[in-house]
C-alpha cells in the first residue's frame, strides 16, 4: 500500500487535535506555581492551562462519542484558582487515559459513529427521501438532525428539549392533536412504546424547561435521554409509513 504523497496535507481528526493537546496539558509546568506566589504569576499559569483545556474540550465534544462527552460534564466550567487546577488537571487524566485507549482500538470510530446517533441514520436517510403533498417534512428532518448533533456532542438538555418538540410536531401526521392522542390510538405494542414516550421523556423535559433558575442545579444526562432511543426510532417509522 502506497504513502499518503507529501504534498497532500491529511487533515487531523478531532481525536488527534485532542490526543495533541492532552500531551500539553500534561506537560504543562502547573506544579512551578503554587498559592504562595505572586498573584500575577498565579493568573499567569492559570490562564495558560485554561487555555489548552478550553481547546481541549472542544475537540473531545467533536469527536461525537457520548461516553467522552459525558466524563467532561464536570469540566465544563474552569478552574478559578491555581489551588483548584491542580485537582482539575488530575482529574482530567481519565478522560485522557480513555482517549489514548481508544485511539489504539482500530473499530473505535465505527463504533463512534453507531453510538453516537440518536436516531439511526438510515431511518433518518429513508425520512429524507419521503415526499409528502399533505405535510412539509423539513422542519422534522431538521430536528432529527439537530437531535443527533446533540447526542453526539453530549449536549443533552438540547436533546431532550428536541424529542418533546418532535413529539409535540407529529401528531397531524396520524390525524390526531395531540401525543396523547396519537399513544391512545396506537396499537398494543405500540401504545406501550408512546406512553412510554409521553409519560417518561416529557416530564423530564417539562422540568428542565420549566424549573426555574436555582442555587444548584444538575443537568440532564446521557442515562436520562438514552433510554428513550428506540421508542423515538419506532416513532420515526411510523411517520415513514404514514406519509
Amino acid at each position: 500500500m502506497c504513502a499518503t504523497p507529501w504534498w497532500i496535507k491529511v487533515k487531523p481528526t478531532a481525536l488527534d487535535r485532542a490526543l495533541e493537546l492532552a500531551d500539553k496539558i500534561e506537560e504543562f509546568p502547573l506544579g512551578k506555581c503554587s498559592p504562595s506566589d505572586d498573584p500575577d504569576m498565579q493568573w499567569a499559569y492559570l490562564a495558560g492551562f485554561v487555555d489548552l483545556v478550553r481547546p481541549f474540550i472542544a475537540a473531545v465534544k467533536r469527536i461525537g462519542d457520548p461516553d467522552a462527552s459525558e466524563m467532561l460534564t464536570p469540566f465544563e466550567t474552569s478552574p478559578e484558582h491555581i489551588s483548584y487546577a491542580y485537582e482539575y488537571k488530575a482529574n482530567l487524566q481519565g478522560i485522557i487515559d480513555y482517549l489514548r485507549e481508544a485511539s489504539s482500538d482500530a473499530t473505535y470510530a465505527g463504533t463512534v459513529r453507531a453510538n453516537s446517533l440518536f436516531l439511526d441514520e438510515g431511518t433518518l436517510r429513508t425520512l429524507r427521501s419521503k415526499a409528502n403533498d399533505r405535510f412539509d417534512l423539513r422542519k422534522l428532518i431538521r430536528f432529527c438532525e439537530e437531535l443527533n448533533d446533540s447526542y453526539a456532542r453530549g449536549n443533552y438538555l438540547a436533546a431532550v428539549l428536541l424529542i418533546r418538540a418532535v413529539m409535540n410536531h407529529v401528531p397531524p401526521v396520524f390525524d390526531c392533536g395531540t401525543f396523547g392522542e396519537v399513544s391512545a390510538q396506537a396499537g398494543r405494542s405500540l401504545k406501550a412504546v408512546f406512553q412510554r414516550l409521553e409519560e417518561g421523556s416529557r416530564p423530564i423535559a417539562d422540568l428542565h424547561t420549566h424549573a426555574v433558575i436555582r442555587k444548584k442545579e444538575m443537568l440532564p444526562t446521557k442515562h436520562q435521554v438514552e433510554p428513550y432511543k428506540a421508542g423515538f426510532e419506532l416513532l420515526i417509522q411510523e411517520v415513514i409509513v404514514r406519509v
